[in-house]
């Protein structure tokens, strides 16, 4: 087990609820005409090479990439790709998150529809959602089906989205034509291998994950594991999901945990923050102080300064797969440990139970965090392939999209 779970089972639930994307829009209620046009693809043979020192990028990539603007920590391309319109991409070294980023890029985008075209927007639909995976790095799609304008001066399009988050930036795109989603993909695809190859990964253990509501993909969750000179574990952790509200909006949620653990996977120290909506939803710290757990930070906008009535060992994300490596090699049916995590109270701690199951088709391991049930199957390591929660009516579905090593010390 581990601390990305807990995390993501807890915030989800506090939480108001490519190719093979999630079409929300029935295609079968448009005109012939206007299937076809949405079913439209093309290949994409011209290449054009990508220069940026910054990120020590210097590959050819799919598609005519022009720099319209760049200023400290942003680049602004135009990518040709044969097309009526072409693509735009956006690099960010600044950014709220994935999905908090996307929302305000595809806003802004279709602002600067209505006044290319001079009519106001009379209608914004959900159209698609996706989550996959490039390489060893996911991502986010997000089309949205909008109206302008009313009656036979009515123009109809489609917005689709692209997010992805590499190691040192944020990189985006937009494309504002019917058709060609997977044509699309393939020159993001193309742009975001340019980073990916160009990296350094240093983790000993990742894993990412997809989360779908009731069959929705939403979001990712991943979690990298380093260690330092000293031993100590590293544990970077971060998701990014949207939740359709209605036909017409969605919510959106970034998070980002770092935290250090002992070798023993006892917790040192955290900082962890919450954007939700474009706005700033928490802020913490954790760290022992005089040997009490002191807990500084804020809640929607409301200072929060606490000590811990526990003052013993908490376990860190690394830990919590420390106590299922030991459970596993145990007689023992289950194992109880505890666990801060802001989301469910941050001036607490959470008690954590972790049981073996047999005969159980959805999985065999069972971990409750307090209101939260999950049952999941892990597999030799204890890493989860995949995991169920049902809870007022929803069922929220973990999958391993991706994992690279073992979740112990190297």
């Amino acid at each position: 087990m581990k601390y990305l779970s807990p995390l993501i089972l807890v915030s989800l639930f506090t939480y108001s609820v490519g190719a093979n994307a999630f079409d929300f829009v029935n295609l079968d209620e448009f005109p012939n005409w206007y299937q076809e046009l949405i079913k439209q693809e093309k290949s994409v043979k011209k290449k054009s090479k990508l220069k940026i020192e910054q990120f020590n990028i210097d590959k050819k990539v799919k598609g005519k990439f022009k720099l319209m603007e760049e200023s400290e920590g942003y680049w602004y391309y135009q990518v040709d790709i044969g097309t009526d319109v072409p693509v735009e991409c956006h690099i960010f070294k600044e950014f709220d998150g994935p999905s908090n980023s996307l929302h305000l890029l595809i806003e802004h985008s279709l602002e600067s529809s209505e006044a290319h075209y001079e009519k106001t927007i009379t209608g914004q639909f959900n159209y698609a959602l996706d989550v996959g995976l490039i390489g060893d790095t996911p991502y986010l799609l997000r089309e949205t089906l909008y109206n302008l304008g009313d009656g036979e001066d009515r123009v109809s399009g489609i917005l689709k989205g692209l997010v992805a988050q590499t190691n040192q930036s944020l990189q985006i795109c937009l494309h504002n034509e019917v058709g060609y989603r997977q044509t699309f993909f393939s020159v993001f695809e193309s742009f975001i291998t340019a980073f990916t190859e160009s990296e350094e990964n240093t983790e000993f253990f990742e894993a990412i994950y997809k989360l779908s509501f009731d069959g929705i993909p939403v979001g990712y969750g991943r979690e990298k594991y380093t260690t330092d000179n000293e031993g100590d574990v590293s544990l970077v952790n971060d998701t990014a999901f949207m939740v359709p509200v209605d036909a017409n909006s969605m919510s959106r949620t970034d998070t980002l945990s770092i935290s250090w653990s002992n070798p023993d996977g006892s917790l040192i120290n955290a900082h962890e923050y919450s954007i939700d909506n474009s706005v700033l939803g928490s802020k913490f710290d954790i760290e022992v102080k005089d040997d009490v757990w002191h807990v500084g930070g804020e809640l929607q906008g409301k200072a929060v300064n606490a000590v811990l009535e526990h003052g013993g060992w908490l376990a860190s994300g690394f830990g919590s797969y420390v106590e299922l490596a030991n459970l596993m090699k145990s007689e023992e049916e289950s194992t109880d440990f505890h666990m801060w995590i802001s989301d469910a109270d941050p001036t607490t701690v959470m008690d954590v139970t972790i049981s073996k199951l047999v005969d159980n088709p959805e999985g065999n391991f069972k971990m409750k965090m307090g209101p939260i049930v999950m049952t999941y199957q892990g597999n030799e390591n204890g890493v989860i392939e995949r995991g169920y929660i049902e809870q007022a009516g929803s069922k929220m579905t973990l999958d391993l999209m991706y994992s690279k090593g073992e979740p112990k010390l190297p």
